[in-house]
């Protein structure tokens, strides 16, 4: 039975075309079918699997799509109004972790406010504009550091104040992925204009250095985030910035005088830490 089955897979090879044989072996006994299938010599038969998970279920490549199912989270005409405020203080009195620091003496602020108002264009989609304050000081009177005898030094009377100003347009693009509308994530991108002015101030009387700096720049960037209705019209927020293309330019005086001045551009592909923001919002 053996030497049959070889002979007929010979003849297959040489008579044109192609005999497609279905063989089945069970406990060592080879059966043939009644029915031989013959295929011209110029057809060809595809035998691998397919590529695709749509294409194995019969499904079209063009009508399958990749993607979260998108549930209605806010409807078109909705009015969106909301608020991030920060605010951080830090005095040298409360740090103990200071082991080669004496006579340290340090007070500073930081506080961060950015309002912002929104519209709902379509569902789940909506466009807005933020305003943006910043105001940043520190007073140093005076840090010891002693290290070894090679490496001591001071520094004092240091003042250190600066303030931004910005506005932005925005578009917030959000995927629903809650059938209770709760929970949903949003891709937002802004072009922002922030201007804003430092001043830093060494010494007193007559060793007194005052340096000014003033910046101004310009911003595109891409703020993926979720949010969270906690509830019925008022949700939660945290965005973080990955991407942005910048441009801006600096100019520095020293004491009144123009020292110098330039112009800065680049691009950012990353999760920037200084630039994640938490907020509430107001849905009307």
């Amino acid at each position: 039975m053996k030497n049959l089955k070889y002979i007929l897979i010979l003849i297959g090879i040489l008579i044109p075309g192609q005999i497609l044989l279905h063989a089945e072996v069970q406990d060592s006994t080879t059966v043939i079918p009644d029915t031989v299938t013959i295929v011209p010599g110029n057809t060809s038969v595809a035998t691998s699997e397919p590529d695709t998970i749509a294409e194995k279920h019969g499904l079209s490549r063009k009508k399958y799509k990749r993607g979260l199912k998108n549930y209605l989270l806010i409807p078109q005409k909705q009015w969106i109004a909301g608020l991030t405020l920060s605010h951080g203080e830090f005095d040298s009195k409360d740090n103990n972790l200071l082991i080669f620091i004496k006579d340290f003496n340090f007070k500073g602020n930081i506080t961060t406010l950015n309002p912002f108002v929104g519209y709902f264009i379509k569902d789940n989609e909506c466009i807005g504009i933020k305003l943006g304050y910043s105001h940043l000081s520190a007073n140093l009177d005076n840090l010891d550091i002693d290290i070894d005898d090679d490496m001591q030094f001071n520094l004092g009377d240091i003042r250190y104040l600066g303030e931004t100003f910005s506005a932005a347009l925005f578009h917030r693009a959000y995927i629903g992925i809650d059938k209770n509308k709760r929970f949903g994530f949003f891709n937002e991108t802004e072009l922002a204009f922030s201007s804003g002015s430092n001043r830093f101030v060494r010494g007193s009387d007559e060793s007194l250095k005052n340096t000014k700096t003033t910046t101004s720049e310009i911003k595109l960037g891409l703020n993926p985030g979720f949010c969270v209705f906690i509830m019925n019209n008022i949700s939660t927020s945290v965005s973080f910035g990955v991407a942005g293309l910048r441009y801006g330019t600096i100019k520095q005086t020293t004491n009144n005088e123009e020292t110098g001045s330039r112009r800065s551009s680049g691009a950012d592909f990353k999760i920037n830490l200084f630039n994640i923001n938490i907020g509430m919002c107001l849905h009307i």
